[in-house]
Protein backbone atom coordinates (compact mmCIF):
# COMPACT_ATOMS: atom_id res chain seq x y z
CA UNK A 1 0.00 0.00 0.00
CA UNK A 2 1.40 3.33 -0.95
CA UNK A 3 0.76 6.65 0.73
CA UNK A 4 -1.65 7.97 -1.93
CA UNK A 5 -3.85 4.90 -1.57
CA UNK A 6 -4.01 5.37 2.23
CA UNK A 7 -4.85 9.07 1.84
CA UNK A 8 -7.64 8.26 -0.63
CA UNK A 9 -9.11 5.68 1.74
CA UNK A 10 -8.87 8.13 4.63
CA UNK A 11 -10.69 10.84 2.67
CA UNK A 12 -13.39 8.37 1.57
CA UNK A 13 -13.87 7.23 5.15
CA UNK A 14 -14.02 10.83 6.38
CA UNK A 15 -16.64 11.78 3.78
CA UNK A 16 -18.67 8.67 4.55
CA UNK A 17 -18.61 9.44 8.28
CA UNK A 18 -19.52 13.10 7.79
CA UNK A 19 -22.32 12.11 5.40
CA UNK A 20 -23.75 9.65 7.91
CA UNK A 21 -23.67 12.23 10.71
CA UNK A 22 -25.37 14.81 8.47
CA UNK A 23 -28.03 12.27 7.45
CA UNK A 24 -28.75 11.16 11.02
CA UNK A 25 -28.96 14.74 12.32
CA UNK A 26 -31.30 15.69 9.45
CA UNK A 27 -33.46 12.66 10.21
CA UNK A 28 -33.52 13.65 13.88
CA UNK A 29 -34.72 17.17 13.00
CA UNK A 30 -37.51 15.74 10.84
CA UNK A 31 -38.62 13.31 13.57
CA UNK A 32 -38.66 16.02 16.24
CA UNK A 33 -40.63 18.45 14.06
CA UNK A 34 -43.13 15.73 13.17
CA UNK A 35 -43.57 14.74 16.81
CA UNK A 36 -44.00 18.38 17.81
CA UNK A 37 -46.63 18.93 15.13
CA UNK A 38 -48.55 15.81 16.17
CA UNK A 39 -48.42 16.70 19.85
CA UNK A 40 -49.65 20.25 19.23
CA UNK A 41 -52.41 18.95 16.96
CA UNK A 42 -53.83 16.29 19.29
CA UNK A 43 -53.06 17.70 22.74
CA UNK A 44 -56.09 19.23 24.44
CA UNK A 45 -55.90 22.94 25.10
CA UNK A 46 -55.26 23.68 28.76
CA UNK A 47 -57.77 26.00 30.36
CA UNK A 48 -56.42 28.85 32.45
CA UNK A 49 -58.42 30.01 35.43
CA UNK A 50 -57.08 33.34 36.70
CA UNK A 51 -59.44 33.41 39.69
CA UNK A 52 -57.50 30.58 41.35
CA UNK A 53 -54.24 32.53 41.16
CA UNK A 54 -55.58 35.78 42.55
CA UNK A 55 -56.45 34.31 45.93
CA UNK A 56 -53.08 32.64 46.43
CA UNK A 57 -51.09 35.64 45.17
CA UNK A 58 -52.01 37.96 48.03
CA UNK A 59 -49.34 38.79 50.59
CA UNK A 60 -50.29 39.68 54.13
CA UNK A 61 -49.60 43.15 55.51
CA UNK A 62 -47.25 41.77 58.16
CA UNK A 63 -45.12 40.10 55.47
CA UNK A 64 -44.90 43.35 53.50
CA UNK A 65 -43.93 45.21 56.68
CA UNK A 66 -41.23 42.62 57.51
CA UNK A 67 -39.79 42.89 53.99
CA UNK A 68 -39.78 46.68 54.19
CA UNK A 69 -37.92 46.62 57.52
CA UNK A 70 -35.38 44.14 56.11
CA UNK A 71 -34.75 46.31 53.04
CA UNK A 72 -34.32 49.42 55.20
CA UNK A 73 -31.81 47.66 57.44
CA UNK A 74 -29.90 46.33 54.42
CA UNK A 75 -29.70 49.78 52.81
CA UNK A 76 -28.57 51.43 56.05
CA UNK A 77 -25.42 49.27 56.24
Amino acid sequence: MNVMNLIEQGIELMLLGMGMVFFILGLLVIVIKTASTLILKYEPVASFDASKLQGSNKIGEDVVEAISIAVQRYRSK
